[in-house]
C-alpha cells in the first residue's frame, strides 16, 4: 500500500509537470511597435559585424522583449559592443522544434549562424519533444546548437526558462509556481546532456519566469504597494498585461537583470539603481539568483 501510494505522488507530480509545460510551449507573440531604427528582429544577417558581441534570440514572445532590453542594459554595464538579433515567432511555433521545423524560420537562424559571428545562440523551452518524452530530449537544441558549433566552435548556447502563462487561472503565486523547480531541473539536465554531447561548448541555463512568480508573490504580500496597481493591466503598473499572461514593465526589468546575469555575468547590484521603481528590483534579481545557486 505505502509503495502505491509513493508511485500515485510521482505520477501526480510527473501529470503535474507536463501540464506546465503544455502552457509554457504555447506563449502568444506581441507585434512589432514602430520606432526610427531597426528592432531586433528586423535587423538583418548582414548587419552582424565580428568585432561586436553579438546575441541571437530564437523563440516566442516569453523572451523577446529581454532579449531586446538586454541591448539597453548591457550597454549601461559598459558592455558597449552588445549587439542583439532575433527570429522571432509567436506561441508554440517560437519553441526549438517548431523554428528548426519550419523553413523559413530555420533558413534565416542559419543565415544568422553563417557569419561565424554570433557569440550567444538563446533557446527558449519548450519544444513538443521535451513534453512528449517526459522531459527527457529535445532534437531541436542539439540541431542548432550543432549547426552554430560548426560556424564559430566559440558560440555559447543558453536555455532560456519562462513561466506559465495564463497567471489568472492560479489562485495564487505559489499555485503559479507550482511544479517550476521539477521543471527547471529538468531543463538543466537537459543542458548536462547536451554538453556531454558537445564537451568544448559553454551551455548554461537561466530561468528568468522565476521573477514574474517572485513579483506576483510579492505583490499579493503587499511588497509592491508604491510601484504595482494589479496584477494584469497596463505595462507601467502591472505584473503582466493581458490574460495570456504577457509581462508587465517591472517583470520585463527585473527578468532582464536575470538574463543580463546569465550573458554576460554582470551582477544585479552592479548596475544603477532603478529610479523608475520605489522597489529595488537589484535586490529581487539578487535573490532569486542566490536562491538558484543554493539548489
Amino acid at each position: 500500500m505505502c509503495c502505491k501510494t509513493i508511485m500515485s505522488k510521482k505520477v501526480a507530480l510527473f501529470t503535474a509537470v507536463l501540464m506546465m509545460l503544455v502552457t509554457l510551449s504555447g506563449c502568444l507573440g506581441l507585434g512589432r511597435e514602430s520606432g526610427g531604427e531597426l528592432e531586433m528582429t528586423e535587423r538583418p544577417s548582414e548587419d552582424v559585424k565580428l568585432e561586436d558581441y553579438n546575441v541571437l534570440y530564437i523563440g516566442h514572445s516569453f523572451g523577446r522583449r529581454f532579449a531586446e532590453l538586454l541591448e539597453d542594459y548591457s550597454h549601461t554595464a559598459g558592455i558597449t559592443n552588445h549587439t542583439a538579433y532575433a527570429q522571432f515567432s509567436g506561441g508554440a511555433s517560437g519553441a526549438p522544434d517548431a523554428l528548426w521545423a519550419d523553413e523559413a524560420d530555420s533558413d534565416r537562424i542559419k543565415e544568422f549562424l553563417d557569419t561565424g559571428g554570433i557569440d550567444v545562440l538563446i533557446m527558449i523551452c519548450c519544444s513538443v519533444e521535451f513534453v512528449e518524452t517526459g522531459l527527457q530530449s529535445d532534437e531541436a537544441i542539439w540541431n542548432f546548437t550543432e549547426y552554430a558549433l560548426d560556424k564559430n566552435s566559440d558560440t555559447r548556447i543558453g536555455l532560456s526558462m519562462p513561466w506559465k502563462d495564463y497567471p489568472g487561472e492560479y489562485e495564487n503565486a505559489s499555485e503559479h509556481r507550482n511544479g517550476t523547480d521539477q521543471l527547471y531541473d529538468s531543463w538543466v539536465n537537459l543542458a548536462s546532456n547536451l554538453s556531454s554531447d558537445f564537451p568544448t561548448a559553454d551551455v548554461f541555463t537561466f530561468h528568468h519566469g522565476a521573477a514574474a512568480y517572485e513579483l506576483r508573490e510579492m505583490f499579493e504580500a503587499g511588497e509592491l504597494e508604491e510601484d504595482i496597481e494589479q496584477l494584469t493591466g497596463s505595462k507601467p503598473t502591472s505584473i503582466f498585461t493581458d490574460k495570456k499572461g504577457h509581462a508587465g514593465q517591472i517583470t520585463i526589468d527585473t527578468g532582464t537583470l536575470l538574463w543580463l546575469h546569465a550573458v554576460h555575468g554582470v551582477e544585479p547590484m552592479a548596475m544603477p539603481e532603478f529610479t523608475q521603481w520605489e522597489t529595488d528590483i537589484r535586490l529581487v534579481a539578487k535573490s532569486l539568483l542566490d536562491e538558484q545557486n543554493q539548489q
